[in-house]
């Protein structure tokens, strides 16, 4: 899933400054892949280049809120309900994300990611390579178990209560020496 979306997503909560947006989206998507602060920033100011986002003001401490523009609600809400691709990892950080935010979107998605990971019809399960012979079988039937622990995951979601944007300021940078490694 892309930054850029998973930002919109969550700034449909309302403003948000970029370190908060950074830890939400950590917090939201249980990311496989670390996310760097640094991104967040740039794909903010690139958002806010594209007209999807704008500045809110600021907080008591003058950190700069950004708050969605209406094409930014329209793309969030695309990218909540409509699944491009049937790819595991994006799935499970788009349904994730979609989860924690209100509203029926998790529906719509779950039931446009069944569709994309449905069997297709008339799709044969035979080997027609007969050169690619074990190694296109072994594929074949990888894709099979895939596709069928997507639809299971689908069918067993929990349901998750969907909360707020978090108000309490999030410590940034490392933790002190003694925190981490308490005296003997």
């Amino acid at each position: 899933m892309t930054l850029r979306h998973s930002l919109l997503a969550v700034l449909t909560l309302g403003p948000a400054y970029g370190y908060q947006l950074h830890a939400e989206v950590v917090e939201r998507t249980r990311r496989d892949a670390p996310l760097n602060v640094g991104q967040v920033y740039s794909t903010l100011d690139r958002l806010r280049r594209d007209g999807l986002i704008e500045d809110a003001g600021s907080t008591p401490d003058n950190l700069p809120l950004y708050a969605l523009t209406d094409a930014g609600a329209i793309e969030a809400r695309m990218h909540l309900t409509e699944p491009d691709l049937a790819d595991w990892h994006e799935m499970v950080e788009r349904v994730l994300l979609a989860l924690s935010l209100p509203g029926d979107h998790v529906d719509v998605l779950v039931r446009n990611y069944r569709r994309l990971w449905a069997p297709r019809r008339g799709a044969s399960d035979e080997v027609t390579d007969p050169t690619g012979g074990a190694a296109q079988a072994a594929a074949q039937h990888a894709a099979r178990l895939l596709q069928a622990s997507a639809l299971a995951w689908l069918d067993s979601l929990p349901e998750v209560e969907p909360w707020a944007l978090r108000t309490d300021r999030r410590r940034r940078g490392r933790r002190a020496a003694e925190a981490v490694h308490p005296p003997a």
